[in-house]
């Protein structure tokens, strides 16, 4: 009975050890913080003539490589090394935060509201669209964000008949202030920021 109840108490004992190890694992466990890039500021200083009065923009489809097509944010060590962190996600997939970031920069630039985001369940009357293939979009702490893009801005008439094709390749590269993702997130909406500049001036020579 003794042995018996030696054994029963060691039982206890271990699930009691095993209980407390996961209440503590749990209550140290590192959070996961989440990061969106930022559209431009809608202050007049950043507001540019109208392309064209009435101007219907569609943006996408944007497709970016499997290496950028996942949560974490991803970072380069060297030419042709990365780093996946696993405590640092995107708040939403990257390429539809890119899209909707591209959309909002878009519309103060172009001093337009008729944008349309692909996809769309039917094509709208559209004047103007952007396709983005983004082939590089990373940064190393401390050093530069790099954005490398292929983009295609295509020109609609009234039929809605493609009548021009645009095909750009685009490199842009921010400086990292510091070794923090705050900085590293800041500079690649820099970038995005600057690719939408780019591609809002393409459209606004092709109004003309």
């Amino acid at each position: 009975m003794r042995l018996h109840r030696f054994y029963l108490t060691g039982t206890v004992l271990i699930i009691s050890f095993i209980i407390l190890g996961g209440c503590l694992g749990k209550g140290t466990q590192k959070a996961t913080k989440l990061y969106l890039l930022e559209p431009l500021s809608s202050s007049m200083e950043e507001q540019g003539a109208p392309a064209d009065e009435g101007i219907v923009l569609g943006v996408g489809p944007i497709k970016g490589r499997d290496y950028l097509n996942r949560p974490q944010i991803v970072t380069r060590t060297s030419k042709n090394e990365i780093t996946i962190h696993e405590f640092h996600h995107w708040g939403e997939s990257l390429g539809d935060n890119f899209t909707v970031v591209l959309a909002q920069n878009l519309s103060i630039l172009l001093s337009t509201d008729q944008m349309f985001i692909y996809p769309w369940s039917r094509k709208p009357p559209l004047d103007f669209q952007v396709v983005v293939d983004i082939v590089r979009f990373d940064g190393e702490f401390g050093v530069e964000a790099s954005l490398l893009a292929h983009y295609y801005v295509l020109k609609f008439d009234e039929e809605g008949t493609r009548e021009q094709m645009v095909m750009r390749k685009s490199s842009f590269s921010k400086p990292i202030k510091d070794d923090s993702y705050e900085a590293l997130v800041s500079a690649m909406s820099e970038l995005v920021a600057d690719f939408s500049r780019e591609v809002a001036d393409e459209i606004r020579g092709a109004c003309e």
